[in-house]
């Protein structure tokens, strides 16, 4: 979930100083992950890989407000070793399902500050357990000033009330264009690389752009016994087609790095397992209408 309130306020701060020409409302994201077979501590196997899309839309009502909407779904398919998990304490599960919906407000102070306000609601829980139980919201709110005409720098704090936790933490974003070709920005495709972090870009012509970039990432839900989270820093390279018309490709190379697995059973005290670092492969597909 932190990653996508990321997402969210990079969308938003991009959108909040571009005025014309005005973007299409609505916006399609469809995605895919692939990560390369790890192992858990014991040597039990551990595999993922991860769909999902996203649907959004925003629009501007007069001079100073932007409003906006967004719903996503992911599903993340799991396969590992029960027994090298927590001492086989731990119920395996086949996939975990997570449904989101987000709204946001900006409002434009003047030419140079704007003040950002996104609430958001979300679902996450893994095969047999309910969705209902994994029912966590937050809130998220700053502001972006735009230095020079190259240069955009963001601060705020994200609220989140997630799955049996919660946690408040400062955000930093940053969209400068270093030159013509290059950009150093926060990344704000959903899927492998997602909303947080920094990525560096060099767009090669008005069709091909290259990247590469870190960040951290972290997926928590809930289960028959508790909530799970799994967590780890990745480094990722991206190679992005944007044709004539209102869509684009993008490709990715990820690593993760070794992470980690914590379980949060009922009545009792979390418990951590290591995950051993991986390649990975996504892509994603954008549609803008």
């Amino acid at each position: 979930m932190k990653s996508l309130y990321l997402l969210l306020l990079a969308t938003l701060s991009l959108s909040a100083h571009a005025r014309p020409p005005a973007p299409p409302p609505w916006t399609l994201d469809i995605y895919g992950i692939q990560m390369q077979k790890g192992e858990l501590a014991q040597d039990g196997d551990f595999d993922d890989s991860e769909l999902g899309l996203q649907f959004g839309y925003s629009t501007r009502l007069g001079p100073k407000w932007i409003l906006g909407a967004r719903v996503n779904y992911d599903y993340r398919r799991f396969d590992f070793d029960r027994t090298a998990l927590f001492d086989g304490a731990l119920e395996t599960w086949s996939h975990r399902q997570r449904v989101g919906l987000g709204f946001n407000a900006i409002h434009l102070l003047n030419q140079r500050w704007s003040l950002i306000l996104a609430p958001r609601v979300q679902w996450s829980a893994a095969q047999e357990a309910s969705l209902s139980d994994g029912f966590s919201y937050g809130l998220l709110a700053g502001g972006m000033a735009k230095v020079n005409p190259d240069l955009q720098l963001g601060v705020g704090f994200s609220y989140l009330n997630d799955v049996k936790d919660t946690t408040f933490f400062p955000i930093i974003l940053v969209k400068w264009q270093i030159s013509e070709r290059w950009k150093l920005d926060n990344p704000f495709e959903p899927g492998f690389s997602g909303g947080a972090g920094l990525e560096l870009s060099y767009r090669w012509n008005p069709h091909y752009e290259f990247a590469f970039g870190g960040a951290y990432r972290s997926d928590r839900f809930v289960v028959n016994d508790g909530a799970v989270e799994t967590q780890a820093p990745l480094a990722f390279l991206r190679w992005s087609y944007f044709p004539e018309g209102d869509w684009d490709l993008s490709i990715l190379l990820g690593y993760r790095f070794s992470g980690e697995m914590e379980w949060d059973p009922n009545g009792s005290g979390r418990r951590k397992q290591n995950i051993d670092a991986r390649l990975g492969v996504g892509a994603s597909l954008a549609f803008k209408f």
